[in-house]
């Protein structure tokens, strides 16, 4: 189980909006993870739209070479051949996604997988951008500085205020974590959602929203330990049941 609170950016903005049952189940879930939460493959993708997102979504190589190695497993079970198909339409909505919103002047790099989570609220968040975004400002020396990230969800479309956080939680990471890399634009932090074919930006007015996260955070460190214990509890129950039959 894990220990200490933690919560990726796609479970954060879920969390802002959910009902008090659904906030239960999103951290009793991160800290103890289903065994078929695991098997997705969205993080390759995400990882392989990188390059295409570098190109400005001229070199589909890698997401072609992925697709192809996918569809070349076996499926252990039915849920495993779901979940294959499933990321191959994500790669080739992927492929055909349009990234005409994004200015062509820009200069687009990838980002290592490995970047640090953004502690608010007590709270790691994984925030998992997979490009950096520069654009030269006129009459100034650094340049204006985003953030990309491909959000892969079929069941939860974003919406209007979803994408608005999102986007708030980039431009706030991009301020935190890319001190020096130029001047971080919310305007220019781009959520891609893969499945719905939009492109969303961050919004001017975030004060709000990050307040609203943060607070968010706060709950969740405040349960966190609480509901851990309770399930620990709970296993321990289930062990001894299983022992005494």
């Amino acid at each position: 189980m894990k220990i200490e609170p933690q919560i990726s950016a796609n479970k954060l903005v879920e969390y802002c909006f959910a009902r008090s049952t659904r906030r239960t189940a999103i951290i009793e879930d991160i800290i103890k993870p289903k065994n078929f939460l695991l098997d997705t493959r969205y993080n390759e993708i995400e990882r392989s739209m990188m390059y295409f997102i570098e190109s400005h979504g001229k070199d589909d190589t890698r997401l072609t070479q992925l697709d192809k190695a996918l569809l070349s497993r076996k499926p252990a079970t039915s849920h495993d051949e779901q979940r294959l198909l499933t990321a191959h339409d994500a790669i080739e909505l992927c492929r055909t996604m349009s990234l005409a919103k994004l200015p062509a002047a820009a200069k687009i790099v990838g980002i290592p997988d490995n970047q640090p989570r953004f502690s608010l609220g007590g709270v790691a968040v994984g925030i998992r951008p997979t490009n950096s975004f520069k654009l030269p400002q006129v009459g100034k020396k650094s340049s204006a500085f985003g953030l990309i990230k491909p959000y892969i969800c079929k069941t939860l479309p974003l919406t209007t205020e979803t994408s608005a956080l999102h986007g708030t939680l980039l431009h706030w990471y991009a301020e935190e974590s890319f001190v020096g890399a130029g001047e971080p634009r919310p305007g220019l932090c781009f959520v891609v959602d893969v499945f719905a074919q939009k492109i969303f930006t961050g919004p001017r007015n975030y004060s709000q929203r990050r307040k609203l996260l943060a607070a968010s955070c706060l709950e969740i460190a405040d349960r966190w330990q609480s509901i851990r214990a309770r399930l620990i509890a709970d296993e321990a129950g289930r062990r001894k049941q299983q022992k005494d039959k």
